[in-house]
């Protein structure tokens, strides 16, 4: 009432006021009207023309360290050409312009124009069907895509192919997304893009993360492989309209932990109109990146250990293993298979010639944990162990037999069967049956003993059964139990598994365990090959996630005596002049500070016929003899013998060893805990 009563007056001023701000409401109520009501119908048709395109975004994947935190796996930049088609509407109507078919109209004017010149020529359009308009609309897209393509390819100086069909299948599947034109340009390609990106409207330079191995080869096999999977969502809870290229842990640890390594994918929209093309891009979840992992391998040691192992004197490429573990803790300070391969190659793409060459040599495949191999006469300390916890004397002397055929050599007879011994005729304990490996002495005192004792033996060091790596690159091995011995098992059976072949098959890290529970006092150690695991970004709240050493799996339960007499004949074959491992480890300069306890081995492989097609060498230790640290075990296929093959690589090993404790004093640091 105030507010008409002030009106009434004769105010010019005020009612001016008052009639602007009138016309003001007026006009907003016919706004309001017009787009409520008046084009309701064509925003609702606007939206209906529009539709959302979920992206998955892969995370950053999650580094994998040594235990000195060098990196050994990780991520680098990797730079793409993309071709982004909704930049180039105005030229694919241009070049459709330019393609469609015309033709030349003339129009005839009264008879009297012609005398003066008359009548009008002008250009029309051909009509066309539909299916020849949409055949020319394809065209020009294609024209001005390819054109693109082509000037690229002249500023990068490389040649660059784009088929219509691909471009075609780009375009009506994923026109919401670049289209890649060249991949992996390195840094010249780089900076020549850069200068000239601008003469190609909708070129641009993409980043992408891809996995990469700094060192190559090393530590391959137990780093494992990629491969590309961007079909995977475990744990994601969203389907996805497109996914960008993504790997998955396909072998190794990479495999083994690749949940923990592969992060969680992130959820980005994008608006696109009905012709396909992207309106704008909204993130809905972040990435989050995966998690670093520690491992307890030692670089340097491991490189040290594959030079070592391609030295063996064998044909090239050599074909074995070693592997490096800590005897009190357990921790995998090196694991070596020959031959390797670059794991690099499955990320960035290999040939089908270089994959079959990896097929060849069987490269893929750790022999440190992965195939089967007997161990010959690198079980008999196990044997040796039985005998001595069943009472045998091991300074009783035991005559090796002559060969009747090669008296030089010794023999022995399980029933009618002839067994020969490298280890001449003699009279022999325990300690110089040992370091001559004589095949007749283990075999009888093992038949003494009952195979019952040694079978038992050989459970205590879990022999048979699966170490559980998780890394898809495990077999158990063979060993019998009770239900195989109660089936057709005679003295022939006890005879060839005294002396580490028939019914027994290993591999080089279950050997190094068997060599570090003999070392450490009995204790029988789970492997640890991954020492932490933290988040790429350390927070307030975050903690590293630990895994225990030292994990005892089970213990010998033998005296501390027979363990004693075992480790002096073991350091007996690389200190006497009769052991078979001397001849590797003469004049080692480090005697003094590391003995090294060895039993060496060679198992022979027949085939069905019971011919010898080939052997596996071994050589089987630990150091110092005083307070052991290092258990290492060296397996070569198609080697002369473990002492003359394996103690020569073996001593490489030891030498790194050696060279590594010396660089860690230093700098204050351990390799292996006492």
């Amino acid at each position: 009432m105030l507010i008409f009563d002030q009106l009434k007056k004769n105010d010019p001023h005020l009612r001016l006021l008052a009639a602007i701000i009138f016309v003001g409401l007026t006009i907003l109520l016919v706004g309001l009207w017009w787009v409520q009501v008046v084009s309701a119908r064509e925003y609702q048709a606007h939206l209906e023309t529009q539709s959302f395109q979920t992206i998955r975004v892969p995370a950053v994947r999650g580094k994998i360290l040594d235990r000195n935190g060098i990196v050994l796996a990780e991520n680098r930049p990797v730079y793409n050409v993309n071709l982004y088609l909704e930049e180039l509407r105005q030229q694919f109507q241009k070049e459709y312009a330019r393609l469609r078919p015309k033709k030349i109209v003339t129009n005839s004017g009264p008879f009297w124009e012609k005398w003066f010149g008359g009548g009008s020529v002008k250009t029309d359009y051909v009509k066309m069907t539909h299916e020849q308009v949409d055949d020319l609309e394809w065209q020009a897209r294609y024209n001005v895509a390819y054109g693109a393509m082509a000037e690229i390819s002249r500023e990068l100086q490389k040649p660059l192919s784009l088929s219509f069909a691909a471009f075609k299948r780009h375009y009506t599947a994923r026109l919401f997304m670049p289209l890649p034109l060249v991949e992996n340009i390195d840094a010249r390609d780089i900076a020549r893009f850069e200068e000239q990106s601008l003469n190609v409207p909708g070129a641009n330079l993409d980043i992408q993360s891809m996995r990469y191995y700094p060192y190559q080869t090393t530590a391959a096999h137990l780093l494992g492989y990629l491969h590309k999977d961007n079909r995977s969502d475990e744990g994601e809870d969203a389907s996805f309209d497109y996914r960008l290229p993504d790997y998955r842990g396909a072998i190794g640890l990479e495999y083994a932990y690749d949940t923990e390594l592969h992060g969680r994918a992130g959820e980005k929209s994008v608006l696109v109109n009905s012709l396909g093309y992207r309106q704008s891009e909204t993130v809905w979840s972040p990435v989050q990146p995966g998690t670093n992992i520690f491992l307890t391998i030692d670089l340097h040691i491991q490189q040290g250990v594959e030079r070592a192992l391609k030295s063996a004197a064998v044909p090239q490429p050599v074909r074995g293993a070693a592997v490096v573990m800590d005897v009190n803790t357990g921790d995998i300070l090196a694991m070596a298979s020959s031959p390797t391969f670059d794991p690099n190659d499955f990320v960035q793409g290999m040939t089908r010639a270089e994959y079959q060459k990896i097929q060849s040599l069987t490269a893929e495949k750790n022999r440190a944990t992965q195939e089967n191999y007997q161990p010959g006469s690198i079980f008999k300390p196990i044997v040796g162990l039985a005998c001595l916890e069943n009472g045998m004397d091991p300074k009783a002397l035991y005559k090796v037999q002559p060969d009747p055929e090669e008296p030089w050599h010794g023999a022995i007879f399980v029933g009618r069967r002839k067994i020969k011994d490298t280890a001449p005729p003699g009279l022999y304990d325990f300690k110089k049956a040992l370091i001559h490996s004589s095949n007749s002495y283990f075999i009888s005192n093992g038949l003494s003993a009952g195979v019952e004792k040694i079978v038992e033996m050989g459970r205590r060091f879990h022999l048979g059964e699966p170490i559980g790596l998780g890394t898809l690159q495990e077999t158990a091995g063979t060993f019998p139990d009770a239900e195989r011995l109660s089936k057709n098992w005679f003295n022939g059976n006890t005879a060839n598994l005294c002396i580490g072949q028939g019914y027994i098959d290993v591999t080089p890290l279950q050997m190094t365990v068997v060599a570090a529970a003999i070392a450490n006092g009995g204790k029988v150690l789970w492997p640890r090959l991954v020492d932490r695991m933290e988040p790429q970004e350390m927070g307030p709240n975050d903690h590293a996630i630990v895994f225990p050493k030292g994990r005892v799996r089970d213990h010998l339960g033998v005296k501390r005596s027979s363990l004693a007499i075992l480790e002096n004949a073991m350091l007996a074959d690389t200190e006497d002049p009769e052991g078979t491992a001397y001849a590797a480890f003469r004049n080692w300069p480090h005697q003094k500070t590391m003995h090294v306890c060895a039993k060496t081995g060679t198992a022979e492989i027949m085939d069905t016929r019971n011919r010898l097609t080939g052997r596996t060498t071994w050589l089987l230790s630990f150091a110092p003899f005083e307070h052991p640290r290092y258990a290492v075990v060296v397996m070569i296929e198609d080697g002369g013998s473990g002492g003359g093959t394996c103690a020569p690589v073996a001593r490489k090993i030891y030498e790194t060893l050696v060279e590594r404790e010396q660089m860690n004093v230093g700098q204050g640091n351990t390799v292996a805990a006492n």
